[in-house]
Formats: structure tokens, C-alpha cells, sequence
């Protein structure tokens, strides 16, 4: 006969919540990374995708607005309450500012965006600064409000590969070697 610890062990989903806790343990500083850049960047959703290396899948740390986190890790999706992270240093303290989507304009028909000088390179320096921090294959993405409502900006950044912007349905590169 189990014992009730025992029989909680063997139960899918206390092994699921482990294997999640184990995970949160793990990427602790990747949450408050992700964090930190969504926040100094004033971003509506950042999105960081951490390379494990080899055939393995990337963990997926995920903060949306209103500091909403979920952790993804081998196909299990868990929230993380971001009090649990309150003393964990990021590896990544970006020197940006927000940028309030009124500042920023967008055309996908032709791909061109307006904001203050410097902005857009600094917030895609900030994109690129948090995938190196996690290093292999690692990819961040964030995405912004525009004067738009319905055309949010995103970025996409890996270190050594052009910076992506996607606005609506519509994708560019940056030319090679920005920000």
C-alpha cells in the first residue's frame, strides 16, 4: 500500500509540477531577465526562447503585459507567480527607455517605422543583449503598442543574425549589422 506521499509522487500531474518547479529553478534568472527588458522597454508581451542545447526543445519564458509569466519546458506550460522572483538578479539590465506607443508609427504596407531618434536601437539592443545572455540558439522577441492599436510592433533578435521586425501580417529585416 502507498503512502500518501508516495501516492502523490506517482500522480501525472505532481510529476508534471515538478518537473516545472525543477525548470523554475533552473531559468530563474532568465524570468527575471525577460522581466527586466519587458519592463525598462515598456513592451506589451517579451518572449524568450533558451537554447538547452543539442536535439533538446527550447524552454519558453513568456512575461505579457500586466506581468503575466508562464514557463514552457518540454511541453508543459506553467504560470509563475513573479513574487518568487522578487530577489533574483536579471542578467540583463538594459539601459533603454519605454516607449509609449504614441511615439511609435508604423506602415506595413511598406515597412517603414518612425519613433525618436535612437529608440527603436535601443530597445532592438536590449532584444539582442537578453538571447546573448542565455547564449546558444537562445531568440528573444518583443512586442509594442503603436499609434495603431491593431498593428503591434515585434522584433525578433538572436545575436549574429539581422533583427526582424514583423507589423501585422507583414515581416523585414533590418539591414546587417543593426542596431
Amino acid at each position: 500500500m502507498f503512502e500518501p506521499a508516495v501516492a502523490a509522487a506517482h500522480d501525472g500531474r505532481a510529476a508534471r509540477t515538478g518537473r516545472v518547479t525543477h525548470a523554475l529553478g533552473r531559468h530563474a534568472v532568465a524570468l527575471a531577465s525577460v522581466r527586466e527588458v519587458a519592463a525598462r522597454a515598456g513592451a506589451q508581451r517579451v518572449v524568450l526562447l533558451v537554447d538547452e542545447g543539442g536535439d533538446t526543445p527550447p524552454t519558453m519564458v513568456e512575461w505579457a503585459e500586466g506581468g503575466t509569466f508562464e514557463l514552457t519546458e518540454a511541453g508543459v506550460t506553467e504560470p509563475v507567480d513573479p513574487a518568487r522572483l522578487a530577489s533574483v538578479v536579471p542578467a540583463v539590465l538594459p539601459d533603454v527607455r519605454p516607449l509609449p506607443p504614441t511615439a511609435l508609427t508604423v506602415d506595413p504596407e511598406t515597412g517603414e517605422l518612425a519613433a525618436p531618434i535612437g529608440a527603436l536601437a535601443g530597445i532592438a539592443e536590449a532584444i539582442v543583449a537578453l538571447a546573448a545572455a542565455f547564449g546558444g540558439r537562445s531568440v528573444a522577441t518583443a512586442e509594442f503598442a503603436t499609434r495603431e492599436p491593431e498593428l503591434p510592433l515585434a522584433l525578433a533578435a538572436r545575436p549574429g543574425d539581422r533583427v526582424v521586425a514583423q507589423i501585422g501580417t507583414e515581416t523585414f529585416a533590418f539591414p546587417e549589422g543593426w542596431p
